[in-house]
């Protein structure tokens, strides 16, 4: 494929084009590189030509709303662009390398193999920290044990994302890890996400994927973050079983058995009684009843996972720190050879003009 390149709004930066990795009716998604730094983005392509003036503040609210999250479990945005010419507003995002949870899924589906509980238990509570971001405006704190508890956030925190469209195509990898660990996880696509001024308001869009919608937003009622808990508890059901918690054959009949929130099946024996409840403290009808991302983030393996990932990190971190000193020593190494050559040779020339100048006297005082 033919590479093209583009300069963006203030002449400065570049972009090369590189391959197209999805489309949809809002336009395309394309990998592109930032030629000064050489970093692989994500550009997404949105047509706002044909919106009406609502559409084009979701889409206003989309970039504010990804300017502000900030975490590392949310695609991290850079910045955003647009062609007034051919109306299309470019959104450029993180990279992330390895796929996203759908496809993750479908390869067990495939290889006729239960996803291993640890994975699970990683996933949830990288999802689970993206989500606290989302619902409470800040950061879920670091574990010093696993026997920290949460302190509690604030009872009316303001700025709360509402996702709003969490399934497994919008959890991205970027790390493919081992048979027992996923790497780094990232929930990404906000494009129906909805910001409130605080956990009080409610949202009343009709909005979201048919097999991870709520009970409340099926039947058109005021939503919170819940809504958003219930999704994940889907998902995570998924990952167990490799298929969504409520199937059917038309939308009626998927629309009931999602009010009444009976499972089709229960979680395999393989998965233990633990990962079996935190599924069933999420999927509740009555949102009421519906456990919270910050009452989650307690349950002791979602923290002995979180304190896990906190090792690996520190880990990573660790190596990359050496591998830096590393570096710094061979640069070091590298300039003090130079010096050495450098004195040598000035040794050398020193020493041969100190030859010259015996040489010169002495024909001179002979002479």
């Amino acid at each position: 494929m033919q590479r093209e390149r583009e300069r963006d709004r203030d002449g400065q930066g570049q972009y090369e084009l590189l391959e197209e990795i999805g489309r949809g009716s809002f336009g395309s998604v394309r990998k592109v590189v930032h030629i000064p730094t050489r970093t692989v983005m994500v550009r997404k392509e949105i047509k706002y030509g044909h919106m009406n003036q609502k559409e084009r503040q979701q889409l206003i609210a989309e970039c504010k709303i990804l300017s502000q999250l900030n975490q590392e479990n949310i695609v991290k945005f850079h910045s955003w662009d647009f062609d007034e010419q051919r109306q299309v507003l470019y959104l450029y995002m993180e990279y992330c390398s390895k796929g996203d949870l759908q496809k993750l899924i479908a390869h067990y589906k495939q290889e006729h193999k239960y996803m291993p509980e640890q994975t699970i238990w990683s996933i949830l509570a990288q999802l689970l920290m993206a989500l606290y971001r989302c619902h409470y405006g800040e950061d879920a704190a670091a574990l010093v044990t696993i026997y920290d508890r949460m302190r509690s956030p604030s009872s009316h925190p303001r700025n709360v994302v509402i996702h709003r469209d969490l399934k497994p195509g919008n959890v991205f990898l970027t790390s493919s890890g081992d048979s027992t660990s996923v790497g780094l996880v990232k929930l990404g696509d906000f494009g129906l996400a909805k910001a409130l001024e605080n956990s009080i308001q409610f949202a009343t869009t009709y909005v979201g994927t048919p097999y991870y919608m709520s009970p409340e937003v099926l039947m058109d009622q005021p939503y919170s973050p819940l809504s958003d808990v219930w999704s994940l508890g889907c998902i995570v059901y998924e990952m167990c079983t490799l298929r969504p918690p409520f199937q059917a054959k038309n939308y009626v009949e998927l629309q009931n058995k999602i009010k009444r929130g009976k499972l089709d099946t229960e979680l395999p024996d393989y998965y233990s009684n633990g990962l079996a409840s935190i599924v069933k403290s999420m999927i509740v009808t009555d949102p009421t009843q519906r456990a919270s991302t910050f009452e989650l983030l307690q349950d002791i393996q979602v923290r002995t996972s979180r304190k896990s990932l906190q090792l690996e990190k520190f880990e990573r971190n660790l190596l990359d720190y050496e591998q830096e000193l590393r570096n710094i020593e061979q640069i070091l190494e590298k300039q003090a050879s130079e010096l050495d050559q450098q004195a040598e040779q000035q040794n050398k020339t020193t020493s041969s003009s100190s030859a010259a100048t015996r040489a010169y006297r002495w024909h001179t005082h002979y002479r």
